[in-house]
């Protein structure tokens, strides 16, 4: 067997090397050879030692995310978008990890100890984490709440650990709890009409709960509303005014919660919709012809395929069909594959023909592991005009503003598959070496 590293590691990369190397000496072993209890032993300790790496991985992947790493060193969209391919876990529970990870390190130290320890499970740490998070904002009671489920967690694996949890946000949250249970039900279209509403109610510490549900086409036009007013604004340092612009300080969320305050305070002051990008915000839809057809034609709820947002929301036929008598029909010719066909003409600018054809074909930001819309992206040249690059639907692709400052002034590079024009990243060289190129699906497939 190959021996361990008889030096002391000098970097933690090195002492986790170490023991993954420690961890080799099992490799061979005969497991059919050893009893029940040897078995029973090792598998202990396994779990023992995955849950110290996955505490020691929340306490690297809060600071990779305090710093900024993956976005400013690494060219990612962020840091969810970075652990989750290079863990290659999907996308929900790899964003989860660094979701709870800051709250782990930081406010849950009695659960993010006992995961140190092997005491609890990186399953039962992610479950007290949401269970605690779903508690009103009072931090003696979350404590309480801790210690209660770290206890139960002693023997109760993470399934049942989840419904004591949703049970002690149901005593002292009840609220919260009917919001949370109505959020999981799957509604027909109709159904989701009904019983649609929008509520704002205090929530006793000086701010305010927005709470409401509505069907799928009510969300899109919110969203085809608001997103045009998210747009990050650079900030100038208050403490230095005059030397240098830092980036808008809000996240997403944040910027959605502005945007709708605009949205109001504008209705309020004038019967006209913001500018924004000067249009006004459209809301698009994507089907295709026959099923177009089909649905203007047609008065019963079903039979067709529906459509598709530029988000990748799915409508009913019913909604497309009430959306269409009062819409601009812009028709993008494919193929007998699905492909966009090139359309538009060869100008610096693209045009608006041009613009559809391109969301059509990439759905939001091509950047691997990046869905931002296309209300929120630009059409970058990947042959540059200036270098005599057309401006024809082979030689553009969608990104967002990030993604297309890091192509133009970063090692990324971008291509065209082509066999079926999609779009192709490759990350920059590592240790001298070239990466693969990398392949995103867009979500609506």
């Amino acid at each position: 067997m190959e021996q361990p590293p008889t030096l002391a590691p000098t970097s933690p990369a090195g002492v986790v090397a170490a023991a993954n190397a420690l961890v080799g000496d099992v490799d061979g072993v005969l497991w059919a050879a050893r009893s029940g209890e040897e078995l029973v032993a090792a598998n202990e300790q396994i779990e023992v030692l995955r849950s110290h790496l996955a505490a020691v991985q929340a306490s690297i992947v809060t600071e990779v995310e305090a710093r900024g790493v993956a976005k400013r060193e690494l060219a990612w969209g962020s840091t969810g978008d970075w652990f989750t391919h290079t863990a290659g876990r999907h996308r929900r529970s790899g964003r989860r990890v660094v979701r709870q990870a800051p709250v782990l390190v930081g406010e849950r130290t009695a659960t993010h100890v006992a995961l140190t320890r092997g005491e609890v499970s990186p399953e039962q740490a992610a479950v007290i984490v949401d269970a605690v998070d779903a508690l009103p904002h009072d931090e003696a009671l979350r404590c309480r709440a801790e210690q209660v489920l770290l206890a139960e967690a002693a023997r109760l694996d993470a399934t049942a650990l989840a419904v004591v949890g949703k049970k002690i946000a149901a005593v002292v949250d009840p609220d919260g709890e009917e919001r949370r249970q109505q959020q999981k039900l799957d509604r027909e279209e109709r159904a989701a009409h009904l019983h649609r509403f929008l509520s704002i109610t205090d929530d006793g510490a000086g701010g305010a709960w927005l709470k409401g549900r509505g069907t799928v086409e009510d969300a899109a036009i919110l969203k085809a509303a608001l997103l045009p007013l998210t747009k990050p604004a650079p900030a100038l340092d208050p403490d230095h005014p005059d030397e240098q612009v830092q980036t808008d300080p809000r996240d997403h969320g944040t910027r959605m919660w502005d945007a709708l305050v605009q949205v109001a305070q504008h209705a309020l002051g004038t019967d006209l919709p913001p500018e924004c990008h000067g249009a006004r915000p459209r809301l698009a839809v994507t089907t295709d012809l026959d099923s177009l057809r089909t649905q203007l034609r047609s008065r019963s709820p079903g039979g067709t395929d529906g459509g598709t947002t530029e988000d990748g929301g799915h409508l009913s036929p019913a909604a497309v069909r009430r959306l269409a008598c009062d819409a601009d029909v812009i028709p993008v010719v494919l193929g007998t594959l699905g492909q966009v066909l090139d359309v538009g003409r060869a100008n610096r600018l693209v045009t608006a023909a041009l613009w559809t054809a391109l969301v059509c074909r990439d759905a939001h930001c091509a950047f691997p592991g990046c869905t931002r819309p296309p209300v929120m992206c630009q059409a970058h040249h990947i042959h540059h005009w200036a270098d005599g690059g057309p401006t024809s639907l082979p030689n553009l692709v969608l990104l967002c503003g990030h993604h297309h400052r890091v192509l133009h002034h970063t090692p990324w590079q971008v291509r065209l598959d082509p066999a079926d024009g999609r779009p192709e990243f490759r990350p920059p060289p590592r240790h001298g070496v070239e990466q693969a190129w990398i392949r995103w699906r867009p979500r609506r497939e």
